[in-house]
């Protein structure tokens, strides 16, 4: 009986975990991705660090832009995400471009989300086919173009993916402290 215990509290822990509490979505067409962003556009990852901007936290993914289909901006923009796929964060990559569907509100100036039609360009195709030419669009060929940091771009590869949220530890928590009880309680 006592082994049952223990099992049940470990799958309880284990249903806690951060696959429990996925992002769930509904999934936009092209037009409604656009109608419902703020602004659309291409650009590389060049930075990704924390969002300590706003109060929504996450993380802070600054793009050189190449080309925009809708809201006005600058050459280097900065978007926030949540920092996991459970809380729908966006999980950007570092040097590579993206096609991307940002909303904006008096919180958060620009943000993406994992429930937006943001995806790598290389599997945009849909998407840059229903957009068509661009309002706006920076010289992404200039072989002078310099990285954020003053250097010459680089394939520097960075994640910023959905990670862990402890839902594994938690559970290996909460096996380990059953055992405890379970052994406590055998020697009093």
């Amino acid at each position: 009986m006592r082994w049952f215990v223990v099992l049940s509290l470990g799958l309880l822990g284990v249903a806690h975990s951060s696959e429990a509490r996925a992002c769930s979505c509904m999934k936009l067409s092209p037009s409604e991705g656009l109608s419902s962003s703020h602004a659309v556009f291409t650009g590389e990852v060049i930075d990704i660090k924390p969002n300590e901007v706003t109060r929504f936290r996450g993380l802070e993914i600054t793009l050189r832009v190449q080309r925009v289909w809708k809201g006005t901006l600058d050459e280097k923009i900065a978007v926030h995400t949540a920092g996991s796929g459970a809380a729908c964060g966006y999980g950007f990559v570092k040097g590579r471009t993206y096609l991307v569907y940002a909303v904006q509100d008096e919180a958060d100036p620009l943000r993406v989300s994992l429930c937006s039609r943001t995806a790598p360009i290389e599997n945009a195709k849909e998407d840059l086919d229903f957009l068509g030419k661009p309002s706006q669009q920076f010289d992404v060929d200039d072989p002078h173009r310099k990285g954020a940091d003053g250097e010459a771009k680089g394939n520097d590869r960075c994640s910023a993916g959905p990670g862990t949220t402890g839902g594994v530890g938690f559970s290996l928590l909460v096996l380990l402290l059953a055992a405890v009880a379970l052994v406590e309680r055998r020697l009093a």
